[in-house]
């Protein structure tokens, strides 16, 4: 089984995005429309967490927390931002696997679809997420990220309709690429623009920006990976 050729599908992911901007941002209008309400009152969400990391830490054991209040309607705005990522997400490897036609401005509304790929997102979020926060170990959590990777593929099965698969005997240089591109990569190219930003003066923004530049690309080069591993034989 031969590796994932990461230079090439490097570059095929900022290429694939300079040739369909058009359409990606025509899929994009409406996820970011409902995704608004939430994002606007995102500093008031990061001020009401920084003071409960502070309680937390000031607080003895034994002394309950005192009551968070969070911004009116927060609980429908997060339902409506996270079905907007969903729904984007979806169609975004709809996109490079099936082709233009496939995806339009309308978003998906596909329950069997929303379900399944939120639960595979909670279940990749937990997995990889609870060991950290309990063991304090990052390492760790580059070990299950490594593990768990190839789990991730099935975002795509699930947007183009297709069964979820958990075992896709990949060797270990593909098994290694693919956790490059989908885990190492990303963290790079974030702390590497955060930190561009900070030293220019940009603040808070920019890294949001990078972010959401490399949600874009992540969810291209899953696809195109996907794409490689089952087009060409190279998973059984």
């Amino acid at each position: 089984m031969n590796q994932l050729p990461v230079n090439k599908v490097f570059i095929a992911g900022f290429a694939f995005a300079m040739t369909h901007w058009k359409k990606i941002l025509e899929i994009s209008l409406v996820p970011l429309v409902i995704s608004l309400p939430l994002l606007m009152m995102l500093p008031e969400l990061l001020m009401v967490a920084k003071q409960v990391f502070l309680a937390i830490e000031q607080t003895a054991p034994d002394t309950p927390l005192p009551e968070i209040i969070l911004p009116d309607n927060t609980g429908i705005y997060f339902i409506l931002f996270l079905y907007g990522n969903i729904s984007l997400s979806i169609d975004m490897y709809r996109l490079v696997i099936l082709g233009r036609q496939s995806v339009g401005i309308t978003p998906v509304f596909d329950l069997g679809k929303i379900a399944r790929f939120f639960g595979l997102t909670l279940l990749v979020g937990m997995v990889t997420i609870v060991p950290l926060v309990l063991t304090n170990l990052l390492i760790l959590q580059f070990i299950i990220s490594f593990l768990m990777v190839p789990i991730t593929l099935n975002f795509v099965n699930i947007a183009i309709g297709k069964p979820s698969r958990y075992r896709w005997g990949l060797s270990f240089p593909t098994h290694m690429n693919l956790f490059f591109l989908q885990v190492i990569v990303p963290m790079l190219v974030v702390l590497l623009l955060t930190s561009l930003a900070k030293l220019i003066g940009f603040g808070v923004g920019a890294e949001w920006v990078a972010r959401v530049l490399v949600f874009y690309w992540s969810a291209i080069t899953l696809a195109l990976c996907y794409q490689l591993l089952t087009t060409s034989g190279k998973t059984p």
